[in-house]
């Protein structure tokens, strides 16, 4: 009885990243299929299942390209500071356009240090993203780091340690969030300090 729930486990194990992700992809392109299909059928008189998701790559990649000249950013900045300023709109957005460039801008170092802080107390260690290294609180100096849920790394607690109270670790980001994802099942073989 035991080796047949074990063997239906790991069966498990196996098919839910499978179907997680067949799954997410059939809803994007079925929700972009829905939102899209009646302007298609309006433009062109016919559709067929599939294009509206393949109209969305081709808009995103538009969009790529008219960002890439001086107009297209001339354009953008104009979008941007209109929504900056459009009340409720300016929060939702504001917090949406500084997490995209948090991590898309080369010269922003979040994320960029794995780190292992005492979490949530003292006893306990928690793997942690380093966000900001310059923090001022009155005369202490401080650090923030994001510690991730798992097996979902989007949610997570922000805390802020003196410098010095954290150590950094050797592996790179992504590798820790294949770690966080996991649930530690695929930790790294050595983990050392920095």
């Amino acid at each position: 009885m035991k080796k047949i729930r074990r063997l239906f486990i790991s069966g498990l194990l196996a098919i839910i990243p499978i179907a997680l992700t067949f799954y997410l992809l059939f809803w994007l392109v079925k929700s972009a299929d829905n939102i899209l299909k009646i302007p298609i059928e309006a433009l062109l008189g016919t559709y067929y299942p599939g294009m509206g998701f393949l109209s969305l790559i081709i808009f995103i990649f538009l969009v790529g390209l008219l960002t890439s000249n001086v107009l297209g950013r001339w354009v953008m900045k104009v979008i941007n500071n209109s929504l900056s300023k459009a009340p409720l709109i300016k929060n939702i957005y504001g917090s949406l356009l500084q997490i995209m460039q948090t991590f898309t801008n080369g010269k922003n170092k979040s994320f960029s240090k794995v780190v292992v802080v005492n979490f949530p107390n003292a006893v306990t260690k928690s793997v942690g993203f380093i966000t900001n290294e310059e923090i001022s609180f009155g005369e202490e100096e401080l650090v923030s780091v994001f510690i991730p849920t798992t097996p979902n790394p989007s949610n997570g607690f922000l805390i802020m340690v003196k410098k010095g109270d954290y150590t950094e670790v050797n592996i790179p980001v992504d590798q820790a969030l294949k770690m966080i994802v996991s649930m530690g099942t695929l930790l790294p073989e050595h983990l050392q300090a920095e």
